[in-house]
């Protein structure tokens, strides 16, 4: 009986978004971030969701509790904390073409969005130099 209780997934109440995946944050705060979210856009954070959807808990029900979190929220230093301290840089780097792609995912590169992509990456140790690696390699398999 013990056994069970520790293999199920905890819900979304008491399992924090930053804990399932900061990436979902940081991906809204860039989705939202020229004041408007794109139907592209949104279908990238859904598939995202999708990895933590499981019979209890519907990928919309976590993209919902991320945009409260972020509408309630002041900063998004915090996910910016936890990918330091928990991710290695192949990590980072795999995050950084997540948030390009979402980025990119409207067909219009957005002055605020792509700022906001320059300051993540500046804010996880991701030099400029790599971070404009990145953006170019996910435009060409995205065919930009």
């Amino acid at each position: 009986m013990l056994k069970d209780l520790f293999n199920k997934k905890q819900s979304l109440d008491v399992l924090n978004t930053n804990e399932a995946d900061v990436a979902l944050r940081l991906m809204f705060e860039i989705a939202i971030s020229d004041g408007n979210l794109d139907r592209a856009e949104l279908k990238l954070i859904k598939k995202r969701a999708d990895k933590f959807a499981t019979e209890d808990l519907k990928a919309s029900t976590i993209v919902k509790k991320i945009i409260d979190e972020t509408e309630e929220s002041v900063s998004f230093y915090p996910s910016i904390k936890k990918i330091n301290d928990t991710n290695s840089l192949e990590e980072k780097v795999e995050l950084l073409k997540v948030l390009w792609e979402l980025v990119a995912a409207d067909s219009v590169i957005d002055p605020y969005e792509e700022n906001l992509y320059f300051k993540i990456a500046e804010l996880i140790q991701i030099k400029r130099s790599k971070a404009n690696q990145i953006k170019h390699e996910v435009n060409q398999g995205l065919s930009i």
